[in-house]
């Protein structure tokens, strides 16, 4: 008898997170609040996902763009928001740098977000002014070591992918370069053009019609393989840094404390988005592949990239001036 009860009372405990789950999203909108700027890549991606996503769950699906803070402008929105799986985080490196990096009072990044799905990335490109004397990833290494701090790079905001991929090849090349930040990486194009800047690191798909177009000189592909969108750009790794790999993926995050029925629910709508081949196609006009990740595989994502760039990040010399 005692059993009983006890098994009807975990049923009573557990039915309305199932019932929740069940219903869920009702009739109630999503939201997906991006850190990006509008037209930004991460805006591009969360406004395709919305498509899918608001056909498949037949409820309206808004994109909300609240650039700023690195990214805790819009990561404070989901936080503070209901865990009731209708306010979502779409992100990337900030998730797992700025608890160190750029910490805000009152949010807590383990406590306060779930891991979604990973839906996508984007391969970075480093290139160099027409005028600058390098046409390899390993004469930049070179030049930068006859003469240090001769070499400057220009990268997005610091903690955004760009940025870590700079001081990843500031530490694998063991060389000393001149750090020059951006609010994005359309911004730098112009001075590196011009050899105001010599170098720059960014998403291939803001650098390539630069490069096709003669603007600009492509070095390398920080990934271990090449982009399906220029392979006839050698890697880093083929040019003998097998350290510089680096992508810029985008992540679906949660309230923390959303139930988990709600989170699988979630995650089996973004699956079947990703599946479909026009919304690939959208990706790939972008310069954008799919990047699936359930929830669990996310998770262990993200505590292997904050071990690995919070280790770069203590070496940075960026970074220690900026604090």
């Amino acid at each position: 008898m005692k059993l009983r009860s006890l098994v009807l009372a975990s049923f009573v405990c557990l039915s309305p997170a199932v019932s929740e789950a069940q219903n869920w999203p009702g009739t109630k909108p999503l939201k997906l609040e991006s850190g990006s700027a509008p037209g930004g890549i991460t805006d591009l991606v969360a406004r395709e996902l919305s498509n899918y996503l608001a056909t498949s769950l037949g409820v309206p699906v808004v994109v909300e763009d609240r650039p700023g803070g690195g990214g805790n402008i819009a990561a404070a929105v989901v936080a503070r928001a209901q865990p009731d799986g209708h306010t979502l985080l779409v992100t990337g490196s900030n998730q797992v740098v700025n608890p160190t990096l750029l910490p805000a009072p009152g949010l807590d990044y383990d406590r306060d977000f779930v891991p979604v799905s990973m839906v996508a990335v984007t391969k970075l490109l480093l290139v160099a002014a027409p005028a600058f004397p390098a046409t390899s990833i390993t004469d930049v290494i070179s030049i930068a070591k006859q003469q240090p701090k001769s070499v400057s790079i220009g990268f997005s905001v610091i903690g955004t992918p760009s940025h870590l991929a700079a001081e990843m090849l500031a530490q694998s090349g063991d060389v000393d370069l001149t750090f020059v930040p951006y609010d994005g990486g359309a911004q730098a194009i112009p001075d590196v053009i011009a050899n105001r800047v010599n170098l720059e690191i960014s998403a291939t798909s803001t650098l390539l019609p630069q490069v096709r177009g003669g603007a600009l000189k492509a070095l390398a592909v920080l990934a271990p393989q090449r982009s399906p969108f220029a392979p006839e750009i050698p890697t880093a790794v083929e040019s003998g840094l097998p350290e510089l790999q680096i992508d810029s993926w985008i992540c679906i995050m949660g309230t923390g404390g959303t139930p988990a029925p709600i989170i699988a629910r979630l995650d089996a709508a973004i699956t079947d988005a990703l599946a479909a081949p026009e919304l690939r196609d959208g990706f790939a006009k972008q310069g954008v592949e799919i990047l699936r990740m359930d929830s669990q595989q996310l998770g262990k994502f993200l505590q292997s990239e904050a071990s690995r760039f919070n280790g770069l990040l203590e070496h940075s010399r960026v970074v220690g001036a900026a604090r």
